[in-house]
């Protein structure tokens, strides 16, 4: 119906439809149009509908959202800021070109209260809990009585879109408990909010890290954290809204690291060129360990005839890729979530029990491949070699694809670049060298000539 109304130039009407639709809606319907009718309802929206252009904004898909972004005047993006809380302006900011980003800071009046938020949030790292936190929360003294504070917070609602938590911080603003609102309406309204607050509050530092902010909240299943400084004052909190944004963006940046390419294909997925430039890289590492592979066929093609060994190379490539792949995502998963912490104990009993499921897939493989290649061969040999190259290759995939994840994460890196392209590769690498040593070594052993 918009699409129709748009071809017909019924601009008040279209207004008025998308205002009474909920902005995720008006998001997916919006999926369905071409760039050029997108922009055309959303320069519509931002003339007649400002407040309901900066939430649907917010739920557009990345490419989407910047190709709206980069055709419109900074002063405009600006007036949309303004009708935003302080950590989606931030949201809006961040999916700007650095140099658009500049042109829209410059222009926004840093001297309202929201904008002086932005700028002291944009000093954040990125993906920190600073740079993600709403400053628009409720916190009150200590001294606040329970009368008092629910008058302020019939107050505050009317302004705010989420509210669960009143903070309670001393004289200097730091942070001494906080009372869920059940709390307040059942406490007696003569007590003051010292008495009743919950001392034991779960707390993150500005620069603490966005997805051990989930983590967190997940555990011990809050609406909200806190957000301090370091003198414990209270300067934001971040709400389950950017909590579920922050699982989303979490999961798919994972997967698409762990595909060996990145989260921007999302921004850039109508610009090949672009794209494939991002996915290039895994695939030349990919290459380079493909060509060691080969080098190591060549290796050993001096040492006997390889006729016979050949057709089974993507069986030992295969089942250490799958294998490795498997381990692998379940150690970054849990590293993810904080199921898997990277301590003595832990480590070991995780490890061990990938290690013993590797040993009952490699021990099962390598009997039904060896059935197999006694009869495809009648060879002495290459059976013998076969599952036992097969089931060691198993075993150290297995073991790889835990240890590489861990090492990233010792280092620094995210652990979900090593469960692709990497741990795939170097699988690969060690499969192919594994199966021919062992042949040669049982052809030697067997006194079985080339």
């Amino acid at each position: 119906m918009v699409r129709r109304l748009l071809r017909r130039g019924g601009r008040g009407r279209i207004a008025r439809a998308v205002a009474n639709m909920r902005p995720g809606d008006v998001a997916v319907m919006m999926r369905a149009f071409t760039p050029a009718e997108q922009f055309d309802v959303f320069k519509l929206l931002v003339t007649e509908e400002i407040g309901h252009a900066g939430e649907i904004l917010l739920e557009l898909d990345p490419q989407s959202r910047l190709g709206l972004l980069t055709q419109m005047k900074p002063e405009t993006i600006g007036r949309l800021l303004e009708t935003l809380s302080s950590d989606d302006a931030v949201f809006v900011l961040d999916a700007l070109p650095e140099e658009l980003q500049k042109q829209v800071i410059a222009i926004v009046d840093l001297e309202e209260e929201k904008f002086s938020d932005v700028q002291a949030q944009l000093a954040y790292a990125d993906d920190s809990a600073g740079r993600i936190m709403d400053t628009e929360f409720l916190a009150l003294e200590e001294s606040t009585s329970i009368a008092d504070a629910t008058e302020k917070l019939r107050n505050f609602a009317r302004d705010v879109d989420m509210i669960s938590y009143i903070y309670v911080i001393d004289d200097h603003g730091r942070l001494t408990g906080v009372s869920p609102l059940r709390t307040l309406l059942l406490a007696d309204p003569d007590k003051n909010l010292g008495e009743v607050k919950n001392p034991s509050v779960i707390r993150v530092h500005t620069d603490t890290d966005q997805e051990e902010v989930a983590q967190l909240a997940a555990r011990y299943d809050l609406l909200a954290i806190p957000v301090t400084d370091d003198e414990n004052r209270l300067v934001g909190i971040v709400t389950i809204d950017d909590i579920l944004d922050i699982f989303k963006d979490e999961a798919t940046e994972d997967f698409f690291k762990m595909a060996g390419t990145s989260d921007d294909e999302l921004v850039y997925e109508d610009r090949s060129l672009k794209v494939a430039g991002i996915r290039l890289p895994w695939i030349l590492f990919n290459l380079v360990g493909l060509l060691l592979a080969g080098l190591v066929v060549n290796r050993f093609e001096s040492t006997f005839h390889t006729a016979l060994l050949v057709g089974f190379i993507p069986v030992i490539m295969g089942m250490a890729g799958n294998i490795g792949s498997q381990t692998s995502t379940i150690a970054v998963r849990g590293l993810a979530t904080g199921r898997l912490k990277i301590v003595p104990g832990q480590l070991k009993r995780f490890t061990w029990q990938q290690m013993k499921v590797g040993a009952i897939l490699g021990i099962t493989c390598s009997l039904l491949v060896s059935i197999f290649a006694f009869f495809q061969t009648m060879h002495p040999a290459i059976p013998v070699a076969v599952g036992v190259s097969l089931f060691l290759t198993v075993q150290l995939a297995s073991l790889n694809g835990v240890l590489v994840p861990v090492l990233f994460q010792r280092l620094g890196f995210d652990p979900a670049i090593a469960s692709g392209p990497l741990v795939t590769t170097s699988n690969d690498v060690l499969g192919i060298l594994i199966y021919f040593s062992m042949t040669a070594l049982f052809f030697s052993l067997l006194g079985v000539g080339g």
